[in-house]
């Protein structure tokens, strides 16, 4: 059987779900065939209490496989987030980087020209 293990839990529950049903079945069948109580009660007890036993695992295994993909869905969703957070945080490094280089070129040009100012003051 291949696939995930979600859709093997899924399709064991299913089969345990046949399983008690088909238990349940011959269960009543067995009873049915008889007229009085004490008869009826070992195909209650065994055939009722089995199958019902057989339908609840497999009712357990159908939530598990659907717990579990939630879960990777959660993870999937997550990691999704995760690497979108990354890019604009890097994005915004960058556009920082950027500003800050302009801004360090606009004060390299703005230098000299105080100076040129300073002196021609100080000349006059």
């Amino acid at each position: 059987m291949s696939g995930s293990p979600t859709t093997r839990l899924r399709f064991l529950g299913l089969l345990f779900w046949m399983a008690g049903g088909v238990v349940l079945t011959f269960a009543w069948m067995g009873m049915a065939e008889l007229a009085y109580v004490d008869g009826q009660m070992p195909y209650l007890v065994s055939g009722g209490a089995a199958g019902l036993a057989l339908v609840i695992v497999g009712s357990t295994l159908v939530l598990s496989a659907a717990m579990f993909d939630a879960a990777e869905r959660g993870a999937q969703r997550t990691a999704e987030l995760l690497e979108q957070a990354a890019d604009e945080a890097s994005e915004e490094q960058e556009r920082t980087a950027q500003a800050v280089e302009a801004q360090e070129q606009v004060e390299t040009r703005e230098q000299p020209a105080e100076a040129d100012a300073k002196s021609e003051a100080t000349a006059a």
